[in-house]
């Protein structure tokens, strides 16, 4: 049985996961979506953080990289019911996901890196791009630091 997800596409932009496959995690976004939790995917396995991801096809089930991430987290086996609500998660936030298109994550939402100018109600804060602000970085890394990581942006638009 195969399924489309996410794994890491390049060690572009910022890449701490060095892992030789780097399948995307639960984002687990906390209230600080600054530090990189509101605009990095983590790695299931080590939880170190990287900026794009593309969608493919794996032969692995939803349990076993339920069981990966969360056991990556927490250092211990993940209850059924742990399983189950990972599993109905990570489907739902993979439900468009495209094989062969790459995307960013931006709180809350895994967005294809080729899109357009779009608004999204995150699940901290609103925002209205041109593109992903994660592609814009790549050739004005300066948005790094005036948007993506900091808190005087996302608190003002804060929900």
């Amino acid at each position: 049985m195969s399924i489309i997800y996410l794994v890491k596409k390049n060690d572009d932009l910022i890449s701490h996961c060095t892992c030789g496959e780097s399948l995307v995690g639960d984002p687990g976004q906390l209230d600080c979506p600054w530090c990189g939790c509101g605009w990095l995917f983590s790695c299931t396995k080590c939880r170190k953080a990287f900026t794009f991801a593309t969608g493919v096809e794996l032969e692995k089930s939803w349990e076993d990289i339920a069981r990966e991430d969360l056991y990556g987290y927490s250092k211990k086996e993940p209850s059924e019911k742990e399983l189950k609500e990972w599993v109905d998660f990570m489907k739902g936030m993979m439900g468009h996901v495209e094989v062969g298109r790459d995307y960013i994550y931006l709180d809350g939402y895994f967005i294809p890196a080729d899109e357009g100018p779009f608004e999204v109600e995150g699940w901290h804060s609103e925002h209205d791009f041109n593109e992903p602000p994660q592609i814009t970085a790549q050739h004005s890394p300066e948005i790094i630091e005036r948007v993506l990581s900091n808190p005087e942006y996302w608190n003002e638009r804060k929900i």
